[in-house]
């Protein structure tokens, strides 16, 4: 492991368990079995989702406060900030084509607050070169129940580097 990927993964750890300790109620929270699939489902389905439904959808799958950091920069982007880059992505032709999850923990934060910590591979067509590629990227995300719904409600993730096992 590099030293930066080292640094790094300590960081996302700490990050997690400031996280899990905001609750300053000592409660403890549970998630079903049943939001457990929902979730899982909702963030393999969401880039799908953007190709096959549209922006409109895919916009829709997101909370009022949502919040996006590539773990790899020192911003946290606001929801009007981040998913208009999506947004443009989206516009030039770019089309996720399979999306697959596997899930590592889920951890109640709160009532109707879990955070869900994944691996994610993306492929997708790329318009302005013509190919396919293929990212995997580890994900903590938070996600809330709002109107009803599970909705992203955070996202940080970092591109899983390059190793002989994972080339």
């Amino acid at each position: 492991m590099t030293t930066t990927f080292k640094s790094l993964h300590l960081f996302f750890i700490c990050f997690c368990f400031l996280l899990i300790g905001c609750d300053k109620q000592n409660k403890t929270y549970q998630i079903s079995e049943k939001d457990k699939k929902e979730i899982e489902n909702i963030k393999t389905q969401l880039p799908l989702i953007l190709a096959n439904e549209g922006w409109e959808a895919y916009e829709n799958m997101f909370s009022k406060n949502y919040k996006n950091w590539a773990m790899l920069t020192d911003k946290v982007r606001e929801r009007d900030e981040f998913l208009p880059l999506v947004k443009q992505w989206y516009d030039e032709g770019n089309r996720a084509i399979d999306s697959d999850v596997q899930t590592i923990d889920f951890i109640p934060i709160a009532e109707h607050k879990v955070m869900y910590l994944h691996r994610q591979t993306e492929t997708f067509n790329l318009m302005n070169t013509e190919e396919t590629i293929s990212r995997a990227i580890r994900f903590v995300a938070i996600f809330v129940r709002e109107d009803g719904q599970w909705k992203v409600d955070f996202t940080a993730f970092m591109d899983e580097p390059k190793t002989k096992t994972n080339d």
